[in-house]
């Protein structure tokens, strides 16, 4: 049997910086490393929501990215 074990999660805040010369929508994004694994989702929601308020451009999504380990049990 399988076991997973969470080793390191992330957040990414992206937003829309403008539009291309095609009319599609350009996005950038941000990192945020080393958030602690057992966060809430709803605690990094609400932080990449309010760090979103900061930004010059309009939040897209918050994005939590979770590295897990399996290992045979």
């Amino acid at each position: 049997m399988a076991v997973s074990t969470k080793v390191q999660s992330s957040m990414i805040i992206k937003f829309k910086t403008g539009v291309d010369a095609n009319g599609e929508d350009v996005f950038k994004s941000t990192r945020f490393s080393k958030i602690k694994v057992d966060s809430a989702d709803e605690n990094i929601l609400f932080i990449g929501t309010e760090i979103g308020k900061l930004l010059k451009y309009p939040l897209s999504e918050v994005i939590r990215e979770d590295l897990n380990v399996v290992r045979a049990e």
